[in-house]
């Protein structure tokens, strides 16, 4: 599946629209602010927020053992760039569990537009 058909995949089974996410998206690439990372039919979207910090917006249609995969080279990628901090908000527990699982410590955020970071 292309990145646009997991996002909008998620958005209906969620039962919201995804095309002001979409648009926003559209911008912060053509920005150069946003980059998306694919593993099968799971993406992870880092969007810059501040000097060497990203906001993860993570999207799938796939079951929990592919998304593990998944997670697992998305962080392995992260690691191997120059990033401090990630943020998130939207994820469920099941993906931050997931996460800890993985070796990544999820804590309360220090940003007040997001309820998780994780220092890599």
């Amino acid at each position: 599946m292309k990145p646009t058909e997991i996002i909008n995949a998620e958005y209906q089974r969620l039962g919201k629209d995804s095309s002001k996410f979409l648009r926003a998206l559209n911008i912060a690439i053509n920005k150069k602010i946003a980059l998306i990372l694919q593993e099968g039919d799971t993406i992870l979207i880092l969007i810059t927020i501040g000097e060497k910090e990203v906001e993860l917006h993570l999207f799938t249609a796939e079951g929990p053992l592919k998304v593990a995969k998944a997670l697992s080279r998305f962080i392995k990628k992260i690691r191997d760039t120059d990033l401090k901090v990630v943020y998130g908000s939207e994820e469920p527990v099941q993906t931050l569990k997931m996460l800890e699982t993985l070796g990544v410590k999820v804590q309360p955020s220090d940003k007040p537009n997001y309820k998780w970071m994780a220092k890599v």
